[in-house]
């Protein structure tokens, strides 16, 4: 089926507003991206924030009038470029040209699930399935692999390891994958919930424990041999001491998701509690290991 597609530039306190407009009117989606590629760090824990200007991209069937959508969208004022044409398309094929397909270490293999006519012989390889483009995390961000690189080569059986904002569970899933015990943690549920699935499509939801942050907080663990966090600096700073306390001595401290202007921030942090004894960059974003003790 094709579709008629309309952009709309748009300023946050209007967009709920006209989102609305355009649902009655017959829209049947919408995506939202940025007007001028302007990125947005660092959010807190449960927002969802916007950039200053937004191209909001509304899908309508062609059967709607477009003389009253073109006179709908004056009256609202709304800023909309020329309208364009999106053909039918195979969704499933065109999502999967995205998925991430990467060896870690020559011992780890990411790639998207077989579909109905493939089948797979990993060899040495330990093969982890993710759907591709899920909104919390599916293995292509720099910090992820970074991450992924480090589990691959280090993570071994009886490993207790915690993820700290686990997103997808794609770094829970390979350390258990791998042989490790994990708890994964999240404070966005639809997190713990595609933990929770992407474990059991990769048949370890026994080794992975999938907990909400407020059952976390409730009930803290320790004695972890590893700590992974891939989050933003911000984060990593705030929950230094959290941690620290979650780790057993000589343990293993793995934080990504910062850029390479904040490591030493982030380092500062764990002052006196962590030992750092590597730091990867890939672009501008860096994964920090180091050791936790009484230094």
């Amino acid at each position: 089926m094709s579709w008629l597609q309309i952009e709309l530039v748009v300023t946050p306190e209007k967009l709920e507003a006209l989102e609305a407009v355009m649902f009655a009117a017959g829209c049947v989606s919408v995506a939202l991206v940025s007007e001028s590629d302007e990125p947005v760090l660092e959010p807190a824990p449960g927002e969802m924030p916007l950039w200053r200007s937004i191209r909001l991209q509304c899908l309508f069937p062609l059967s709607v009038d477009f003389g009253a959508l073109r006179r709908l969208l004056t009256e609202e004022d709304a800023v909309s470029v020329e309208p364009t044409f999106v053909g039918e398309t195979d969704w499933q094929s065109y999502a999967r040209s995205f998925a991430t397909d990467e060896v870690f270490a020559e011992r780890l293999h990411l790639r998207p699930p077989l579909s109905a006519d493939e089948s797979y012989e990993p060899g040495a390889l330990v093969p982890l399935f993710l759907e591709p483009g899920l909104a919390f995390g599916s293995g292509s961000h720099p910090t992820t692999r970074l991450c992924l690189d480090w589990i691959a080569k280090n993570v071994v059986t009886d490993t207790k390891v915690l993820d700290f904002g686990c997103g997808s569970g794609v770094l829970a899933i390979a350390a258990a994958l791998l042989g490790a015990e994990v708890v994964a943690v999240d404070h966005d549920d639809q997190a713990v919930t595609a933990t929770k699935e992407n474990a059991r499509i990769n048949k370890v939801a026994s080794r992975v424990r999938v907990l909400n942050l407020k059952a976390w907080l409730a009930n803290r663990e320790n004695e972890f041999d590893v700590v992974v966090a891939n989050i933003l600096a911000g984060p990593l700073r705030d929950l230094a001491d959290e941690f620290v306390q979650a780790a057993k001595p000589r343990s293993v401290m793995v934080l990504a998701g910062l850029l390479a202007d904040q490591v030493n921030d982030v380092k500062s942090a764990y002052a006196g509690t962590v030992d750092f004894v590597s730091a990867e960059q890939i672009e501008d974003w860096v994964r920090l290991v180091g050791v936790s003790g009484d230094l």
